[in-house]
């Protein structure tokens, strides 16, 4: 993120265009909202689904803490945005269901195809003159796509719907996926039903939809999740005929016509159902329509990079005292800078970086929600408006400080700077366990009586284990007696 934001301040672009996904231009965005660099520089984040995203729709629950500040860090470049795109409405909401603060500029524009960026006409796929001959699986191989679904859903199906069809699966291959596993799968029966089962999993774009737009083939595309779905969109644009999973936005690209006939559940049940009803008729395999415009979606993005980035208000910071530790070492620009960037943003706090005397440079979050019961991820030196503080409190450890006020409502910012040098490392469960309990104390008053034990698991789980007291052997105690 710091080579990212040192690489544009070397140059200072109009527009800079950078994805959610690992917040690459965090600080860049950070340094923008806090009037350190890039005041002339629109900042606009294309999303495309962030890593909270992914690891819900693998439906992985063991998500370590670094993986969680990711989060943070993806959920404030959004936050920080001038502009916000995002390929589907399904994205947005997602992001709002899970309470970020989508800006005022966030607008739907769908992926451009190759053909819509250069102009070049799409051949669509002539009628197919008769029933299907294949069904293809096309995604990924992996769970995520749906294989065992799609699988579950194929095994459903009785023997003479699948007699004489050929199973292929198109999509590149995954190393916890490979053939011998998907084709355990699969029922002995509907192996024996079926004509052959093979995989093309070395295809390139173009090879792979020449594939797929071969008479007779039916695409099945029944992913757990999409933010989007190229495979759905390219489909549509060229006249493939395919089935796919309803879940996430493939319903907004399809014509509303057509989603009873093409949309199913992500479920065994669901794509069953969907394949009895492309396959049962005997006719031939009839291509959906799409509800998108795709040359006005070039032209919304040629109106986003058209645009300037507002100018922020300057806010009152001067009745705020500045709370560092009293071996802590300034830079001679760190009051100056902490002060400009608490007018800049109007934040209730704003903390820096810090050196440690091992030379590591620690920078924060500044307001890392739920990951601050079990470290310091708000800072040490910083600037706290002095209504917030009570009578002794610049005197407290700099994570119950701060942990508290953040509970109590204040806003947090962090300068990804270093401007201070620091004796002791920021606490965390393992090297200030004394703090950490106080800390956690805090969240517990704030949590609802069902939920108070969330706060202290959290801290236990993250806590490493003590070394365990080794119990000398037999032979050593003989060996000591005298």
């Amino acid at each position: 993120m710091r080579d990212v934001e040192d690489a544009l301040a070397s140059d200072p672009p109009d527009v800079v265009i950078t994805q959610d996904l690992a917040a690459p231009a965090y600080t860049a965005l950070r340094a923008h909202q806090l009037g350190l660099d890039f005041d002339r520089t629109l900042f606009v984040v294309y999303c495309h689904g962030g890593r909270r995203w992914i690891t819900d729709m693998a439906q992985k629950v063991r998500v370590l803490p670094g993986a969680h500040a990711v989060t943070e860090l993806e959920r404030t470049s959004v936050e920080l945005a001038d502009v916000v795109v995002s390929p589907s409405s399904y994205l947005i909401g997602w992001m709002q269901d899970e309470g970020w603060r989508i800006p005022a500029q966030t607008f739907v524009i769908p992926h451009l195809s190759r053909s819509t960026a250069t102009g070049e006409v799409q051949a669509r796929v002539t009628t197919n003159g008769g029933p299907a001959r294949r069904i293809a699986f096309f995604g990924r191989l992996e769970e995520r796509k749906g294989l065992k679904p799609f699988a579950a859903g194929v095994n459903a199906l009785p023997p003479e719907l699948l007699r004489n069809l050929e199973l292929e699966f198109v999509g590149a291959a995954t190393p916890a996926w490979p053939r011998e596993r998907i084709e355990s799968l699969f029922a002995e029966q509907t192996k024996r039903s079926l004509r052959r089962i093979s995989f093309q999993t070395d295809l390139d774009q173009t090879e792979a939809f020449a594939r797929l737009s071969r008479p007779g083939t039916l695409a099945v595309m029944p992913s757990l999740g999409e933010t989007f779905s190229n495979a759905v969109y390219e489909c549509l644009e060229r006249g493939i005929p395919f089935i796919a999973s309803n879940a996430g936005a493939p319903p907004e690209l399809v014509a509303p016509e057509d989603r009873d006939r093409v949309l199913f559940e992500p479920s065994g049940e669901g794509v069953a159902l969907a394949l009895r009803r492309a396959l049962s008729n005997g006719e031939a395999l009839e291509p959906a329509r799409g509800a998108f415009d795709a040359p006005a979606a070039l032209q919304r993005w040629a109106d986003v990079v058209a645009m300037q980035p507002q100018a922020r208000p300057r806010h009152d910071a001067s009745d705020s005292v500045l709370v560092c530790d009293r071996d802590d070492v300034l830079d001679d620009a760190c009051r100056e800078t902490l002060a400009g960037a608490q007018a800049a943003s109007g934040a209730d706090v704003v903390t820096c970086g810090v050196r440690l005397e091992s030379g590591v440079e620690r920078l924060f979050l500044g307001e890392p929600r739920g990951l601050g019961v079990i470290a310091n991820h708000y800072g040490t030196v910083g600037r706290v408006r002095r209504s917030l503080l009570p009578a002794g409190a610049e005197d407290e450890d700099p994570w119950l400080l701060y942990a508290r006020l953040s509970l109590d409502g204040a806003s947090i910012v962090s300068i990804p700077r270093a401007l201070a040098t620091r004796r002791e490392p920021p606490g965390d469960v393992d090297n200030n366990p004394a703090t950490a309990l106080r800390v956690v104390e805090q969240f517990e008053r704030r949590l609802p009586d069902p939920l108070r034990a969330l706060a202290r698991l959290a801290a236990g789980l993250a806590a490493s284990p003590a070394a365990p007291r080794l119990r000398p052997s037999l032979l050593r105690k003989l060996l000591r007696r005298p």
